[in-house]
C-alpha cells in the first residue's frame, strides 16, 4: 500500500500514543457497523477524530481545520456510544498536536453559530502555535476574520497523547 501524506502526518500522532505507558489498544472508529475515516478507539473507550494542517497561514499564523457536517455527524454519534471523545489537531510544521474534548469542541462550534444566526454546512476551527506558550483553539466569528468567537481554549502542549487517558 503506497503511504499517503495522511498516513504520515496522522502516523505520528497514533506512534506517541502507542508510546505512553497507559496505552493498550488502538483500531478504527466503527459507528453503527460503518468505519469511520481517521477516527480511532483508544482503549475500548476513547474516541479520537484527527486531522491535520501541514503549516500556518495568514496574519495570524493559523492552522485550519476544517470540519464538514459529515465529520460533525460522527463526531455527534460517537457521543450515543462513548463518554471520552477528542479532537487531535495535528499541526505539522510546528510538529505540535492540540488535543481538545468534545465539551471544548462544541463550546467553540456554538460560539460560531452564535455570531452567525444560524448552523452552518461547515465550520473551520483555528489552531496558533505562540513560541514558548499554549496552543489556542478557536472558531472566527461569523464573517469576520480575526475576530474570535466566544473565547480562545488554551491548550497545554503537553496534553496530548496524555489528556487521552486520563
Amino acid at each position: 500500500m503506497k503511504i499517503r501524506t495522511e498516513h504520515q502526518n496522522l502516523g505520528a500522532a497514533l506512534m506517541q500514543i502507542a508510546e505512553d505507558d497507559n496505552f493498550t489498544a488502538i483500531n478504527p472508529l466503527r459507528l453503527r457497523g460503518a468505519k469511520i475515516n481517521n477516527a480511532f478507539l483508544i482503549n475500548a473507550d476513547t474516541c479520537l477524530f484527527l486531522k491535520y494542517g501541514q503549516e500556518p497561514k495568514g496574519p495570524h499564523q493559523e492552522y485550519k481545520f476544517t470540519f464538514s457536517s459529515d465529520v460533525l455527524d460522527s463526531i455527534e454519534l460517537s457521543t450515543e456510544f462513548y463518554q471520552k471523545i477528542f479532537i487531535g489537531l495535528v499541526c505539522v510544521e510546528d510538529q505540535e498536536i492540540c488535543l481538545i474534548d468534545m465539551e471544548q469542541m462544541t463550546e467553540m462550534l456554538q460560539a460560531r453559530i452564535k455570531t452567525a444566526g444560524q448552523e452552518e454546512e461547515v465550520y473551520q476551527v483555528l489552531v496558533t502555535v505562540p513560541e514558548g506558550k499554549s496552543l489556542r483553539a478557536y472558531t472566527n466569528a461569523s464573517g469576520r476574520k480575526g475576530v474570535v468567537a466566544g473565547k480562545e481554549k488554551v491548550i497545554s502542549r503537553s496534553r496530548f497523547p496524555s489528556g487521552l487517558f486520563a
